[in-house]
């Protein structure tokens, strides 16, 4: 039975909705397929009752078809997932509309609406929870359907419960959410301004305006200024007495109440037994002179007579209401106050001569915006006495020698145990451990290929791999075996930090350990007397120092290019001749061999490998036409550059193509799947991924359509590791062109030589 519109959403005055109904079983909830628990199809349907809210499925339909979306309930795939809006509703308040913001959630799991308003302090009105959560029927239907996410938009009225929410905005996520599945969300929308806010302002206004000036309550001044304390630091010189010292003090000075606290900041070096505190909590007189009689009390503004005398017993005591024998401020004594207290300012601390010389950041705002001071130049402090200069010289020389390194363990290890009787493992630094860490396909690993050189070297060409983890700089090394050399290879060294040769080990100093910037082609390292000399590097490595220029100098193109440009400066004329007999057709092409022997003969020993391979990298000949390039000779620099600029979106560009292939026929055109690519920003030039694109297979009666799995199945960077493992496309070979002419253009050395021939 339908509920009457007419009549209001009220306990009462709704119909019982089991009417009519003749079976009141309990229907089959749940079911199993493929051993993953799913909601009934019946119940899912409506067929059997009424769905559960775990069986929640919104009414707006899905970008994918039905064979591709999820089986599994909503309160799996949705959960802990909400959207967030922003809204308000309008209140008459005594003939005025208020307006009261608030937060609408929807919860994906089950389709239940939670409305809150955030609570304000004094507000004067009840806050909080305005709709427990639930699912809300729409009251302006005659149905029983409920709201839904289409229903909940940027600019859309939703009356809930007799009340009218405009939604004015909402979170990143639910924007991003409805944009995927399709629901375009607009711009936000101002809320407009509280009239009746406006109204209690003015009329507080006009009712203080009117108010008599009132007497300052007593815990005026501690409401006002709890928590907060002025911090001056400052000194008392207390050398003119015998064995007196400089006393370095600081002040706090509590607002709360006028109090003042003084400790001292000693050292423990000088051999003196100090207290914590050097003057407790109290307010300070200004002028002091005596200490007062038993029972006075400096900080009690009352003053008690004893009326009767002392021939009486017990006397009798009353309160002095003329206050005699007090000043004009209502106490014996004047004390300290805020505006006493300055830079310079000079204190008599109980016969203490105490000099203020700065203050904390707090303390110099206050001062700026009550009393206008801007000057807080630190006063200076008087000269240390010669007993205060020898007690420094003895702290500054008290350095803890630790024994030498006995062998046992490493050296840090054998340190810890010299700090503390306690047996404790050697702190590690964490920060750089999590910074350096592996993160995805970001290994942090130096791979170097080299070989022993003398006198260890062997008739055999054994190659060595070594490597470096930036996370705790140690060093590991493999020896790859070579086909009937007679070495088996395996691990040549284990893990562990390498120090330098010419170190000495068993000594009390810490030994230099190789760094990352120690490693670099051409570099010649000795690694337990073992001579190696490293030849190559892989391509991450090479990545990593060119994009790290400032930690590996030989891999820094700016350092190198003026090392090149300053060493050939006065023989430019040679040097490019020699280049133009090198390539007499003026291609501007060289290989990698002609130009590493170039550079040989110019820098000599001033120049390292390493930096040749920078240089060749830097200024590689271009690709040229495309022409005759198969797909799989494409792969390798495809995924290279993949590989290089860290894309990791094969699943959104899947989903993307998905969703621009309407009919799921499985082809698109050139243009969709172009514009896909753009859109998912993969980091490819526009002559290799149109090459890419044009290689892909075509639809048999439509040769304009293309198969977007395949070009998937081409990205797949599992499906390159099973086709070309272990292949290396971006290092750079001897067999590879370097690009001189763009070289000589970078050096822009011409017209120097052309202004020095004139």
């Amino acid at each position: 039975m339908k509920r009457n519109a007419s009549l209001p959403f009220l306990p009462g005055f709704t119909f019982n909705k089991e009417v009519g109904k003749t079976k009141f079983h309990k229907p089959h909830l749940l079911d199993y397929n493929r051993d993953v628990m799913i909601v009934n199809e019946k119940i899912k349907s409506g067929a059997v009752g009424r769905p559960l809210p775990g069986s929640y499925k919104t009414m707006y339909s899905s970008i994918h078809s039905e064979s591709t979306e999820s089986r599994f309930p909503a309160w799996i795939v949705f959960d802990k997932q909400v959207l967030s809006f922003n809204a308000y509703f309008q209140e008459m308040k005594h003939g005025s509309c208020q307006i009261r913001r608030c937060k609408i959630f929807f919860y994906l799991e089950d389709g239940s609406i939670q409305v809150i308003e955030p609570k304000e302090r004094n507000s004067g009105i009840p806050q909080g929870t305005l709709i427990h959560r639930q699912r809300i029927q729409k009251s302006s239907t005659h149905d029983d359907s409920f709201y839904d996410i289409a229903d909940l938009n940027i600019g859309k009225e939703v009356e809930l419960f007799g009340r009218v929410f405009k939604i004015i905005d909402c979170d990143r996520f639910t924007r991003v959410f409805l944009n995927r599945i399709g629901i375009p969300v607009p711009d936000p929308v101002q809320c407009p301004e509280d009239s009746y806010m406006k109204i209690r302002e003015k009329e507080k206004l006009q009712l203080e305006a009117s108010k008599p000036p009132r007497t300052r309550h007593s815990l005026a001044q501690f409401l006002a200024h709890d928590r907060q304390v002025l911090r001056f630091w400052g000194y008392w010189d207390d050398r003119e007495t015998p064995h007196g010292l400089l006393h370095h003090l600081r002040l706090h000075y509590y607002l709360a109440d006028d109090t003042i606290e003084i400790t001292e900041e000693g050292n423990k070096t000088e051999g003196l037994e100090m207290g914590p505190v050097f003057l407790r909590r109290t307010k300070l007189p200004k002028n002091f002179s005596t200490v007062g009689l038993p029972g006075d009390d400096f900080g009690n503004p009352l003053t008690v007579l004893n009326v009767l005398g002392h021939s009486f017993k017990k006397g009798h005591y009353i309160y002095d209401s003329l206050s005699s024998g007090r000043n004009d401020l209502g106490s014996r004594y004047e004390y300290v106050t805020d505006k006493d207290l300055y830079i310079g300012a000079a204190l008599d601390a109980y016969g203490r001569n105490i000099v203020l010389t700065s203050c904390d950041p707090f303390t110099q705002e206050y001062y700026r915006s009550k009393y206008g001071y801007e000057d807080f130049t630190p006063a200076p402090e008087p000269r240390a006495s010669e007993r205060e200069k020898h007690l420094e010289i003895i702290k500054s020389s008290k350095v803890k020698v630790l024994p030498p390194y006995n062998g046992y363990g490493s050296y840090e290890d054998s340190a810890q145990n010299c700090h503390s009787i306690i047996v404790t493992p050697p702190k590690k630094d964490f920060k750089k451990f999590f910074q350096m860490d592996r993160q995805g396909s970001d290994s942090h690993l130096l791979r170097f290929e080299a070989r022993m050189t003398a006198p260890h070297q062997s008739s055999v060409d054994q190659r060595f791999l070594i490597t470096y983890y930036l996370s705790d700089d140690t060093i590991s090394v493999f020896e790859e075996a070579a086909k009937n050399s007679g070495y088996f290879g395996g691990k040549f060294l284990k893990r562990i930090k390498i120090p330098k040769p010419g170190e000495e080990l068993f000594s009390s100093t810490p030994p230099e350990y190789y760094l990352p910037k120690d490693f670099y082609v051409g570099a010649a390292l000795v690694i337990n007397e073992f001579h190696f000399l490293i030849t190559d590097a892989d391509e991450y490595t090479l990545n990593y120092m060119e994009k790290n220029c400032n930690e590996f100098s030989k891999s820094n193109i700016r350092l190198i290019l003026d090392k090149l440009r300053e060493a050939l400066q006065p023989i430019y004329k040679d040097f490019v001749g020699k280049y133009l007999c090198i390539d007499p057709d003026q291609t501007g092409l060289i290989t990698y061999h002609t130009f590493w022997r170039s550079m040989k003969d110019v820098l000599g020993d001033k120049i390292t490998d390493q930096e040749i391979l920078t240089l060749a990298r830097a200024f590689p000949a271009k690709t040229g036409s495309m022409d005759g390039i198969t797909l799989a000779q494409l792969r390798p620099l495809v995924h290279t550059e993949l590989h290089r600029n860290l894309f990791h979106e094969y699943d959104r560009m899947a989903e993307d193509l998905l969703k621009r292939d309407i009919t799921r026929s499985g082809w698109l055109t050139k243009k969709e799947i172009w514009a896909s690519c753009r859109a998912c920003q993969i980091p490819l030039s526009l002559d290799i991924l149109d090459a890419v694109i044009e290689r892909l297979d075509r639809k048999p009666n439509d040769p304009c359509c293309f198969s977007y799995s395949h070009l998937l199945q081409f990205l797949d960077p599992k499906e390159l590791a099973r086709k070309i493992r272990g292949h290396d496309a971006g290092k750079m070979k001897k067999k590879d062109s370097v690009d001189y002419a763009e070289l000589l253009k970078c050096l822009n050395l011409e017209e120097e030589f052309l202004k020095q021939s004139k």
